[in-house]
């Protein structure tokens, strides 16, 4: 199958392009469209691309045909149905208790830690943020387009997550978000005494791990440029876990992984990351609290509207972290 980019597809990311295009195809995940990228049967002008490519108009896609065989289909045709039943149980109100802002043209999640944002093999059954915004917003659906949101958390990420009601919404986000005229804050714990405010800049690189199968940051000169800035709101002891930090974090790029993986480099691993983070550490928060996930969370999101209004958008802190901030012995560091 070859598709030409048109001037309504020209000027988007790859992987961007790929996931609305192959949401015709529900029996197609992200993970088999990232899958399928690595392996070199999705093309674009003849040559294997990373998602972060951007496409161009009258560029060419070849898609290799045994994406949409019958044993894909068949293989997720069952996923499909679980998710189907598992969404009928559902009502849009207890989906509304998620949200925090809604307008004609954006919905703004506060996202539970544990969910993730699309469909992947791991969790094939599992309904995911873009099953709730598309089940919520049905109604929104326009020819082609479907709700979806303007950027990712990780699953164990919770927080601000804004979805677009309309094509028009989302295009107006997609360019304020690469032209970094976004205000992202974070919060989080880290392990450790940490600076009173510091920057990170290292660049970082993405990679696939074949053992575990899932894809992680690494550093690299040659990488993606960032910009990480940090300010410490509190350090103190843990009756449990030592000396913490409780950080308020801003991001300047959005790159996978960013903050893991920037505040582990300097000494400072989140609490509960099981990929960056620190093994002991995060036993103990597992023994202690029954927390087992990274304590980061999307704090504030804030932009200039089309009419040039600010809009800002805040979840509060969840109690997990409130949970393990109440776990001190009130002897600052």
């Amino acid at each position: 199958m070859k598709v030409t980019i048109d001037e309504s597809s020209a000027n988007q990311r790859f992987d961007r392009f790929l996931r609305k295009f192959f949401k015709s195809y529900p029996q197609i995940t992200l993970s088999d469209i990232f899958s399928a990228m690595r392996k070199g049967e999705i093309l674009l002008n003849g040559k294997k691309k990373k998602g972060e490519v951007r496409v161009n108009l009258w560029d060419e896609i070849e898609i290799s045909d045994l994406l949409v065989k019958d044993e894909v289909s068949v293989r997720n045709h069952s996923a499909q149905e679980i998710k189907a039943k598992q969404l009928s149980k559902i009502s849009k109100e207890e989906i509304k208790k998620m949200i925090l802002y809604e307008d004609e043209n954006r919905i703004v999640f506060n996202k539970p830690a544990g969910i993730v944002l699309h469909e992947s093999k791991k969790h094939r059954n599992d309904l995911s943020m873009n099953d709730y915004l598309e089940f919520y917003a049905a109604d929104c659906v326009q020819g082609t387009f479907k709700p979806s949101f303007w950027y990712r958390l990780d699953k164990d990420t919770s927080g601000v997550l804004v979805g677009a009601k309309n094509y028009e919404a989302l295009q107006y986000l997609n360019e304020i978000i690469r032209e970094r005229k976004i205000d992202k804050t974070y919060l989080t714990l880290v392990a450790w005494k940490t600076p009173k405010k510091f920057t990170i800049t290292k660049s970082i690189e993405r990679v696939y791990n074949q053992k575990f199968d899932r894809a992680k940051m690494v550093l690299n000169d040659d990488g993606l440029d960032c910009k990480t800035e940090c300010e410490t709101i509190q350090t103190f002891k843990s009756s449990f876990l030592g000396t913490i930090s409780f950080l308020r974090v801003k991001i300047y790029t959005g790159r996978m992984h960013q903050i893991r993986i920037h505040l582990a480099s300097e000494g400072y691993p989140v609490l509960g990351d099981l990929i960056y983070g620190n093994p002991v550490i995060n036993r103990k928060l597992n023994k202690e609290f029954h927390i087992t996930r990274q304590l980061l969370h999307c704090y504030q999101y804030s932009f200039q509207d089309i009419n040039g209004k600010t809009i800002t958008f805040t979840a509060e802190m969840p109690d997990d972290f409130e949970k393990v901030l109440k776990n001190n012995n009130e002897k600052r560091v």
